[in-house]
């Protein structure tokens, strides 16, 4: 009597698909852990979807939970207490193209010479003329009439974004208001490394806006907000993907014994 051997492929398919699965989810943990000291890092999450009966990435994204503040001794970092991002203008990126802006929770400035605030990547804060204007400009205090860039005693700004600048001689001068932007799917957002992303088709359009208006938070100046990153949560669920990495490994090695075998006996039986 001849024995049948059933059909091992589903078995290997999905071994494949689970080895596949841990694997690039193992990566966007590693992720998590590379950034869990950088300032206004999202961790993220992969989303997964049962294709078939097996088990496929769909996309990746970014928890935008609020991350721990920490206070700072400098005036020009600043954080974001609720939603929205900083908007910042990317000097690599072509003039004119939008995927120029890229938002960040992250506003740890510096004054350039030129009177511009920046990241420490060289990235240039945008401002807002107005309160209630929604198109982002930059902000250059060097071409603020009445303000010197050498003889500013000092930088506030409120609440609700509002820059004003003290001059040595006692003069304030407002220099308009710092832009934050929300999307109507903030998790759709594409990580571009660090605490930077860019807008994406599922994370939509920007609108920009004042802190306090729109739904944004409020700004907090003297602040940075840590990565939202829980170690132990994230050592814990890469224990759990190595062991279903293992576990589906193994079975991918025995299923794959089981196919040469399969084919082995058809071969004989031909």
């Amino acid at each position: 009597m001849i024995r049948t051997v059933g059909d091992p492929r589903p078995m290997l398919q999905t071994s494949l698909s689970g080895v596949m699965a841990a694997s690039r989810d193992m990566s966007v943990v590693s992720n998590n852990l590379a950034n869990a000291m950088s300032v206004g890092f999202k961790r993220s999450t992969s989303q997964f979807l049962a294709n078939a009966g097996f088990s496929e990435a769909s996309s990746v994204r970014v928890s935008e939970t609020q991350g721990p503040m920490k206070a700072t001794q400098s005036s020009l970092d600043f954080a974001i207490e609720g939603n929205g991002h900083f908007v910042f203008k990317d000097p690599n990126a072509l003039p004119g193209v939008d995927a120029s802006l890229v938002y960040s929770r992250a506003a740890q400035l510096k004054m350039n010479p030129d009177g511009s605030m920046v990241d420490n990547a060289g990235r240039q804060l945008m401002g807002l003329p107005s309160p209630n204007s929604t198109t982002p400009i930059e902000i250059n205090l060097q071409k603020i009439p009445g303000i010197d860039i050498a003889k500013i005693s000092s930088i506030t700004v409120d609440a609700s974004g509002a820059l004003s600048i003290l001059s040595n001689n006692g003069v304030t001068t407002k220099a308009g208001t710092l832009a934050l932007a929300r999307f109507p799917t903030e998790d759709g957002l594409r990580g571009q490394g660090g605490s930077t992303f860019i807008e994406t088709e599922r994370s939509g359009a920007p609108l920009f806006t004042r802190p306090g208006a729109n739904g944004a938070g409020d700004l907090k100046q003297g602040m940075l907000e840590q990565a939202n990153v829980d170690i132990t949560v994230e050592l814990l669920r890469m224990i759990q993907l190595q062991q279903a990495y293992n576990a589906n490994s193994r079975a991918l090695q025995t299923t794959s014994e089981i196919y040469r075998s399969t084919t082995e006996t058809i071969a004989r039986l031909a």
